[in-house]
């Protein structure tokens, strides 16, 4: 056995199984700088001296630790649910992962099959940080079928996180001042699509940079893997990019609290350039300072501005969008905004 090859294809893989993901990571102010020259992301919160880190930062952390052991073999990472940021993270918190298989199904085609993971994401104090599950499409090695083949495992999951069980942030009175936004919780209206102004380019640097960063080893991220033509872009890059995006009429926000469902209905390769919209789909009175938004974020790639307040979607809150290639993200969470001052 070549000692530098060892690595998990779908057939190593079973209900139940654990593991304690490498590599310990402390977060710094270095990498909020990083994810800001990577993202031009300018939500306040994560950007003054309060030492707070991005909830994105912490999710993409916890995901690049789970990939030696589950998804180094990875065609494609299909979808999230389920996630909750459980308490924020500051500067100087050490991130460790386990992962948990808890479904699996193979393909008719028996050249891979599709993983489900429960990840939990912890500080150094043994406090839950951040927990949700992910599926993920990984190679098979052998083309013998597995038992998941005739019998897979699928997990069910819950449509929508509960507002009440959510961990809110405390926002300060005086947020508005530094945030340069005009609409507060009251002036978003449930049903209303709010497109974002300007798109970002993703280049070969930047996306490879990105994926370095969270120490991300997915052979598809860096080879070009067929039936790719180039490396696929980390798909947290590009939540992080469109989130970004999004800041333009959602200034006020305070930092997502929960992801209800996520998916990446196409891939994204370096000349793609991002665009996206938001749909409100829900808001529900928090506190006498913020109110929580149910948001559902499109990504698309290669389509004019003036065409997203267009684009149709399938109804229902976790529907696909339509079969539109361009559409390269479909995420629902939630995010609290801060009320109008009184």
């Amino acid at each position: 056995m070549n000692k530098g090859a060892v690595q998990n294809f779908f057939e190593d893989f079973y209900v139940g199984q654990t593991f304690e993901c490498p590599t310990p990571r402390v977060l710094t102010n270095a990498d909020r700088v990083a994810y800001i020259a990577l993202t031009g992301d300018r939500t306040p919160r994560f950007c003054d001296a309060h030492n707070h880190i991005h909830p994105l930062i912490v999710f993409h952390t916890v995901l690049s630790q789970t990939v030696r052991p589950i998804s180094l073999n990875a065609v494609a990472n299909l979808g999230y649910a389920e996630l909750s940021w459980k308490q924020a993270v500051h500067i100087g918190d050490t991130i460790r992962t386990t992962a948990t298989v808890i479904g699996l199904k193979e393909n008719s085609s028996r050249r891979d099959g599709i993983v489900y993971v429960k990840t939990t994401g912890r500080n150094q104090w043994n406090e839950v940080v951040v927990e949700y599950v992910r599926w993920v499409m990984v190679r098979k090695n052998r083309e013998n079928a597995t038992p998941y083949l005739s019998a897979p495992v699928i997990p069910r999951f819950t449509p929508t996180l509960a507002p009440e069980r959510l961990t809110l942030h405390s926002p300060d009175q005086c947020y508005h001042q530094v945030t340069g936004g005009s609409f507060f919780f009251e002036d978003y209206h449930i049903g209303e699509r709010i497109v974002h102004r300007g798109s970002m380019p993703i280049s070969d640097s930047d996306h490879l940079t990105f994926t370095r960063l969270y120490q991300n080893a997915a052979r598809l991220h860096v080879e070009t893997i067929p039936p790719h033509p180039a490396p696929v872009v980390f798909g947290g890059y590009t939540i992080s990019i469109a989130y970004a995006l999004a800041f333009h009429g959602l200034e006020n926000r305070l930092g997502l609290v929960a992801i209800n469902r996520g998916a990446h209905p196409n891939p994204v390769f370096a000349g793609d350039r991002l665009s996206c919209f938001t749909e409100v789909v829900d808001k529900v009175d928090a506190n006498p300072l913020a109110g929580l938004l149910r948001l559902r974020l499109i990504a698309v790639k290669n389509r004019s501005e003036s065409s997203l307040g267009s684009l149709e979607l399938h109804n229902g809150a976790h529907g696909q969008p339509t079969n539109d290639p361009s559409v390269v993200l479909d995420l629902d969470y939630w995010e609290p905004f801060l009320k109008r001052p009184r």
